[in-house]
């Protein structure tokens, strides 16, 4: 990325001494104007560098947002999950020796899901330049799949 901007601002450099150096009229007219040409250029990669800085900011920010939010919804996923463990643990306490060896399975399939939520949760903040998308979607189908499964009982 700096080269990208870098690149522009020195290109205009040097093109602003070829061109000064064809039509020049005198060596001091010359020294004059690739002065102006190397204040004007460092400017362009001060400014650069700003945008730049701005740039890597703003990016951060949204990573950032993206983070608390996937954070966010893992905890009131687990928090759903949370709810129906306790009321299958209410429907045991009343059910018949058959019932609750399908509710003890359910509950432990509940269990996982909660579980591998928040060993992703704690991955949230894990600095995951490369795979942050791939991480992001398969946690948002993990998620998906989860909120299909509590709706089905």
């Amino acid at each position: 990325m700096t080269k990208q901007i870098l690149l522009p601002g020195i290109l205009t450099f040097a093109i602003a001494i070829f061109g000064m150096s064809a039509c020049a009229d005198t060596p001091a007219e010359n020294r004059k104007e690739a002065n102006e040409a190397v204040k004007d250029a460092k400017g362009n990669v001060q400014e650069a560098n700003k945008e730049l800085t701005a740039a890597s900011q703003d990016a951060a920010k949204a990573i950032q947002a993206e983070r608390d939010d996937i954070a966010a919804r893992i905890k009131r996923q687990n928090q759903e999950i949370d709810a129906k463990i306790t009321a299958l643990d209410l429907k045991m306490e009343k059910a018949s020796a058959k019932e609750k060896a399908s509710w003890k399975e359910r509950r432990k399939d509940l269990v996982e899901s909660r579980d591998d939520l928040n060993t992703d949760l704690q991955r949230v903040g894990e600095d995951m330049k490369d795979g942050w998308t791939d991480f992001k979607n398969s946690v948002a189908s993990k998620m998906e799949k989860i909120a299909e499964d509590l709706k089905s009982d």
